[in-house]
């Protein structure tokens, strides 16, 4: 397995040779078409099965993408087309709609407000208790700093803390009005 892309060989079990006529196109016969396509959805099921989709760039924010669909069962959307953007996740409410989260990669300088050039990724979050500490909570970066927050994912804040305040999130914009 290969940057979930499986592969493996069909067998002939009368012969002990491998059966090559499925990976041949010109071969469109009846048994073999039934080879192939069942070949096919068993190399799609273990791909499922075995293979995560890596969407952001660090593995803290990888981490907390799974913590939050095994909480609320929320993959990211990523509505944006443009290069700079493309990467960007937004998580929302599956009844609203709204966001909760958001997740971009970008210099540390943006949330940092000075000239360091290191790119992070960064989950901006709604907060009430705005718990900013300058070396992993910020002011929100693009967003109202009086009701959001950037948290860098470099790992200086555990999964768990992270994981409160995207709890704190989904609870506040959660609320209809």
């Amino acid at each position: 397995m290969k940057n979930c892309k499986v592969d493996g060989q069909v067998i002939d079990c009368s012969t002990g040779d491998e059966y090559y006529q499925i990976d041949v196109p010109a071969m469109q016969g009846k048994f073999v078409s039934s080879v192939r396509s069942g070949y096919l959805e068993i190399l799609g099921r273990i791909v499922d099965h075995c293979c995560l989709t890596m969407p952001f760039a660090s593995p803290q924010a990888n981490r907390i993408a799974g913590r939050i669909y095994d909480q609320y069962r929320v993959m990211p959307d990523f509505p944006w087309k443009s290069k700079n953007n493309k990467d960007n996740g937004v998580f929302r409410h599956l009844n609203s709609g709204k966001w909760f989260g958001l997740i971009m990669n970008g210099r540390r300088g943006l949330v940092t407000k000075d000239d360091d050039e290191q790119n992070v990724d960064i989950i901006n979050l709604k907060s009430d208790t705005l718990p900013v500490d300058g070396r992993s909570v910020f002011p929100a970066y693009h967003m109202n700093h009086k009701y959001w927050i950037s948290v860098v994912l470099d790992d200086q804040l555990g999964d768990d803390d992270v994981m409160r305040l995207i709890d704190e999130s989904f609870r506040l914009t959660g609320k209809q009005g």
